[in-house]
């Protein structure tokens, strides 16, 4: 049972993927994120840097964006024609000042320029329509010969110009269909590319969120999407393929709908340092700025058998939920993981087994590499956004960065929707004690005002060092609470 919560009635909208009751991805718009990958641009070439083999393109954001080489056009085409010219400088095929249009595939960091490719594409969940490539392309999940046959036949049949990726859901839909969203991505490309405008603008970005999510999850995977505000079904009805027997569940109820699915508990566990293991055994999770370092643990498993048959069973369990852990928490770029010592090279070969057959399920791209000569295995994830921390927590004032919490953004949030639960009490007032650095994220926009107006009760909201988060102290009558606070 696959279900897709999504969780729309504050600004900070959130989709949560439960297979079988747990939560295996979380998605959450990011309001500070000015740039999305995917958006395109007509930038202006400010600098080369051969030593480097990039440029550094005004894209008109506050900080210029990266094309390395390997992305630039003019490279990739020359290469195809003449590959000995591999090796050439950026130069040749890029000149500073030039005016070119490219796609950003991965947004910045405090350390990090954007990062920029001029091979743009446009894509489904069933399709990418890249204009200036000349290939087509199907997934490798797909393995039965007819059906590859047919999408090989239909990419051929409507390609007059640029490359096609076919995707694993393509099998769900008819060839009609399949020429309807081909010609639905093609129109596209041509709006992008005649699109006028002064140097620098944006000339595309990606729909709303909820649309951006559904057009890269398989509608055909999921059982019911389960959702908390009316115009949410309206886009889902409007992007859902005709054969897909989606149930769609409207929330009305005044319980918040992540609570309801107990979807912010399982956020919190998967902001622990530390997983247990249902054999006794743990793994500790750790994201640094370069990598994600694992370490697994036998903890208080002991086994029944001999050492070698309770390390191999750690590990294994350990594996599967690494993997599961590597999607929740949407971890990318490097991984490390220091699996508890195997001597024996089959009993490695047994978790490399596991760790791939587990990442199957995983839609975004992975490399397992293997182990090293310190049996650490390594895996890189391809960065697609944000990790799970780096969206709902910032770092620990307290102790210089080393740490962190839950960031002031979000608990200001999980308090607004569990206020929102409070309309059909029969409350005059309620009394929230939180922490201080919250008050200037509630009262930003007038929430409190709004928040008030909407209940039909008076909000009392006052700072408390010695609170992690929030506390709702008290909820009555007004002159109650107000005696509570020594007020008259």
């Amino acid at each position: 049972m696959r279900q897709l919560i999504v969780n729309a009635r504050t600004e900070e909208e959130k989709i949560a993927l439960l297979e079988n009751g747990r939560l295996t991805e979380m998605f959450i718009k990011d309001r500070h994120q000015k740039m999305s990958p995917g958006s395109i641009y007509k930038g202006r070439v400010r600098n080369i840097v051969p030593g480097l083999q990039a440029a550094f393109v005004d894209i008109g954001e506050e900080i210029n964006g990266y094309l390395h080489r390997n992305d630039v056009l003019a490279y990739l085409q020359a290469v195809k024609n003449d590959p000995s010219i591999e090796a050439k400088s950026i130069s040749s095929f890029l000149r500073e000042g030039e005016e070119i249009i490219v796609q950003l595939v991965k947004e910045g960091s405090e350390h990090k320029a954007p990062k920029l490719t001029m091979n743009l594409e446009f894509k489904t969940s069933s399709l990418v329509y890249k204009p200036f490539e000349e290939h087509v392309a199907i997934s490798k999940k797909i393995i039965d010969e007819d059906e590859r046959s047919r999408l090989e036949q239909f990419g051929r049949g409507v390609l007059t110009r640029g490359g096609l990726i076919i995707r694993t859901d393509a099998q769900q839909h008819s060839t009609d269909t399949l020429r309807n969203m081909f010609a639905d991505l093609e129109h596209a490309s041509t709006a992008v590319l005649n699109k006028k405008g002064a140097t620098p603008c944006k000339l595309y970005h990606p729909e709303n969120f909820i649309e951006e999510i559904l057009h890269e999850i398989s509608l055909h995977s999921i059982d019911e999407i389960i959702y908390d505000r009316a115009h949410i079904g309206k886009i889902v009805k409007q992007l859902m393929p005709k054969n897909a027997a989606v149930q769609l569940t409207f929330h009305s109820g005044t319980e918040d709908v992540f609570s309801l699915y107990n979807v912010d508990e399982e956020i919190d566990k998967a902001l622990r340092k530390n997983v247990w293991l249902k054999n006794g055994g743990f793994i500790v999770i750790e994201e640094t700025e370069a990598m994600t370092v694992i370490d697994v643990n036998t903890g208080k498993f002991s086994g029944k058998h001999t050492y070698r048959d309770t390390v191999l069973q750690t590990n294994k369990e350990a594996a599967i939920e690494i993997v599961k852990h590597l999607r929740l928490r949407n971890l990318s770029g490097m991984i490390v993981i220091d699996f508890i010592d195997m001597k024996e090279k089959r009993d490695q070969d047994t978790i490399l087994q596991v760790i791939r057959n587990e990442l199957k399920e995983d839609r975004v791209y992975s490399k397992v590499i293997g182990f090293t000569e310190l049996n650490l295995l390594q895996i890189t994830r391809k960065k697609v956004r944000k990790s799970l921390s780096e969206l709902v927590t910032s770092s620990c004032t307290s102790c210089n960065g080393t740490g962190r919490v839950l960031s002031n953004e979000s608990i200001a949030f999980r308090l607004q929707r569990e206020l929102l639960s409070y309309r059909t009490k029969d409350v005059e007032a309620v009394l929230v004690e939180v922490r201080p650095d919250v008050i200037p994220f509630i009262e930003e926009g007038s929430l409190l005002e709004i928040l008030e107006s909407h209940l039909h009760m008076k909000l009392f909201i006052v700072p408390n060092h010695y609170v992690r988060t929030y506390a709702i102290r008290m909820e009555g009558s007004l002159v109650d609470i107000q005696k509570r606070m020594g007020r008259t």
